[in-house]
């Protein structure tokens, strides 16, 4: 019943199992808290929220904490999609809005990397300047190379909308890809690129004064004088539900009244629909300033019902000389509940109960084959498509591929955009009207820009490229941020090892050794400093040769695949034929990763292991009544002594049967791929969606 989704999985190379075991069907995330992720640090520490305080000063907490339930569900699902399309960060290195030249550099080095929310700085901007003109600001600052210095907005009569824009920019979220001056009564918005082009005494920093801002600064360096005997840095545990980690990270920092220039930092990103836990920490902060999170009033902690609520809390809070730096984790644990599971038609209680412990059993033994999960390669399916046409040098085909209609459907307007695209060229010989083929695109462009959703930021970014230089498809391409960039290749990169992976499964098995396979020698892609560092630094590997095999050097647990780059090893034997085959019918080699057409890119490619073992794992079967029962503990609900449901379920009503498993990985293994490996069901959320609580759980798939 679930081919239609298994063949999506295919496409993109996810094809075998490691296990025998019979799968079953089960509803996942039907509540955001049957998703629980807690945070292991180097150490080994795993971030749990044991130690709750809200004993801080009345002046404090004068401005209650209030979390926004429908935007912030709204953003944060935006954010989420976001984050699975591209996966891999932006990180924004500029100065901020209010310091000059030299303060930033000499600040550089202690400034925590900032992940740009272009999403919700669209969102805010537009509710302050209108759609429009929102929209344009937004891909003007997107741009790499913009043909202006700086985007004039409209005249603006209202004191207390300037006052939000001058806010907005100067944020700790966006201050470092955007600054403002005040010209001739009118606000200009500065690209990134021409920081030191802006006139000095026209910054937005509440002052114009030079002399008067140094006096603001020395007395704000009064203020904050340091106790010698205190280390640096607050750490602390960060727990929050329903939202992510950024929007999280700036409510933190706006509510506890931290400085914005630094706000928090911390080691990952967490997803929205969950209920998660990870290591923070806030320079130079008092304890009693950052516990003034904790006096929200409201409702949380997993056990309500009520949709789109979400919650932050802090504890755990101790002083340290370690800042919590970005990649800093050995992996996440999760424990995860799964609903209404159907193992067939006519299992009873007892038959059910011995298939899932068997799945549990098989899941804990063999772990599961580390693919890359359906999110790397996008809504639609088809980032590696782009990709492989960048390696291929036809930026035109990777253009077609991003602006075509989508198979997923897009809304009426964004759709209408699509076809008008696609029509541009009707009536138009290309070939022998070049001059006429380049006049009917700029126009469509800038018709096509119009109608693109503020989320579309690849389309947007080449129809504004094209309509000033059409039918130049590298430059409409290279106009696309660095980061989205590299995600169309990296998903190819992605594509060949999950097909290479499931050939090396299907042919060799999920438990031995063989010979021609390569195994990781040693790996330290951990710095001194902490972060893990990504790609080959660090990485030694080695060819499994016969006299390995004899004297049972290595386990199946050694063996990596690469990610195709220019700088890599290759297994030997037929997976490594397999791998050349592959490319081959792509029509390109090895030497396409070397000579990329993008000088701001490179792909040196990276290892990456063929098993993931989970640790620690548990699992127990439920059985309950109520569909949407709390069948798992968050962490505040064990603080304020609140409980799942204990009693047995109701034998002549009806008895639904659920799971509660838990696990660590690494922090490049995909969950999503490790419940495919224990229901032996597709990850798509097009197949969740179509499940259901109660009754036979796939009822309704086709």
């Amino acid at each position: 019943m679930a081919n239609r989704y298994d063949d999506l999985e295919r496409k993109v190379g996810i094809a075998e199992y490691a296990s025998p075991h019979d799968g079953f069907a089960a509803v996942v995330k039907a509540r955001y808290s049957d998703f629980i992720v807690h945070e292991v640090d180097l150490n080994g520490n795993i971030a749990r929220l044991d130690k709750l305080e809200t004993s801080v000063p009345a002046e404090a907490v004068s401005t209650p904490m209030q979390v926004e339930t429908k935007e912030e569900s709204n953003v944060g699902d935006a954010n989420e999609n976001s984050r699975k399309r591209k996966l891999s960060e932006s990180a924004a290195d500029g100065p901020s809005a209010d310091s000059d030249k030299k303060e930033s550099d000499d600040n550089a080095a202690n400034k925590t990397e900032v992940v740009v929310d272009w999403n919700s700085f669209t969102e805010s901007l537009c509710k302050l300047v209108g759609d429009d003109t929102g929209k344009e600001v937004i891909t003007f600052l997107q741009k790499d190379e913009p043909a202006e210095q700086f985007y004039t907005l409209p005249q603006i009569s209202d004191k207390q909308v300037r006052r939000s824009i001058h806010q907005l920019i100067k944020s700790a979220e966006f201050n470092s890809v955007v600054r403002a001056d005040n010209h001739e009564g009118r606000l200009r918005v500065w690209h990134k690129a021409f920081f030191d082009k802006m006139p000095r005494d026209t910054f937005v920093s509440g002052s114009n004064n030079p002399a008067k801002r140094s006096n603001k600064q020395n007395k704000q360096n009064k203020k904050s004088d340091w106790p010698r005997d205190r280390p640096n840095f607050l750490q602390f545990v960060l727990y929050k539900e329903n939202i992510v980690t950024s929007t999280a990270a700036k409510d933190v920092t706006r509510f506890a009244r931290l400085n914005p220039k630094r706000g928090i930092s911390y080691a990952g990103m967490k997803d929205k629909r969950g209920v998660t836990t990870q290591f923070c920490s806030a320079f130079r902060v008092d304890k009693e300033q950052l516990l003034a999170i904790n006096k929200r009033d409201g409702v949380g902690g997993g056990n309500s019902s009520t949709k789109g609520s979400c919650i932050i809390r802090v504890g755990n809070l101790t002083y340290s000389n370690e800042e919590v730096k970005l990649g800093a984790l050995a992996g996440n644990r999760f424990d995860i509940v799964l609903r209404n599971i159907d193992t067939g038609d006519d299992d009873n209680h007892d038959t059910i109960r011995r298939k899932l412990e068997v799945a549990g059993e098989g899941f804990k033994q063999s772990g599961f084959i580390n693919y890359f999960g359906m999110q790397r390669f996008g809504k639609s399916v088809d980032t590696h498509e782009v990709g492989l046409q960048i390696l291929k040098g036809d930026f035109e085909g990777a253009v077609d591929i991003i602006m075509r209609e989508k198979a997923d459907g897009d809304g009426p307007r964004v759709l209408e955009a699509r076809q008008t695209w696609a029509k541009r060229f009707d009536g138009v010989n290309v070939k022998e009207d070049e001059a006429k083929a380049s006049e009917v695109e700029a126009k469509c462009a800038r018709q096509v820009e119009k109608m693109c959703s503020r989320f579309m930021m690849c389309e947007r970014s080449i129809v504004s490229s094209l309509s000033r230089k059409p039918r130049d498809y590298k430059r409409a391409f290279t106009s696309i941020s660095k980061n989205m960039r590299s995600m169309f290749l990296h998903a190819y990169q992605s594509f060949l090892w999950n097909k290479v992976a499931s050939f090396r499964i299907k042919t060799g098995g999920s438990t031995e050794v063989r010979e021609g396979d390569l195994v990781l020698l040693e790996d330290k892609s951990l710095g001194e400093t902490g972060g893990r560092t990504s790609g080959l630094k660090g990485k030694c590997v080695k060819v499994v040769d016969e006299i390995d095999i004899k004297e049972g050097k290595f386990t199946i647990e050694d063996v990596v695949l690469p990610l195709v780059g220019s700088r890599v090893d290759y297994p030997t034997g037929s997976s490594g034929d397999f791998l050349v085959e592959l490319m081959e019918e792509d029509g390109i080699s090895k030497d396409a990763f070397s000579r990329i057409g993008d000088k701001e890119i490179s792909l040196c490619g990276d290892y990456r292991k063929l098993m993931c073992k989970p640790s620690d794992v548990t699992f127990a079967v439920k059985e309950y009544n109520d569909p949407l029962q709390p069948l798992i503990n968050t962490d505040l609900m064990d603080l304020s002594d609140t409980s799942t449901k204990s009693e047995e379920a109701k034998k002549d009503e009806n008895v639904l049967f659920g799971m509660v498993i838990g696990f660590t990985l690494p922090p490049s293994a995909y969950a999503t791929i490790a419940l495919r490996e224990l229901t032996k069901r597709p990850t798509s959320s097009d197949y969740q969606t179509k499940l259901e609580l109660s009754g036979k759980c796939e009822r309704n798939l086709i």
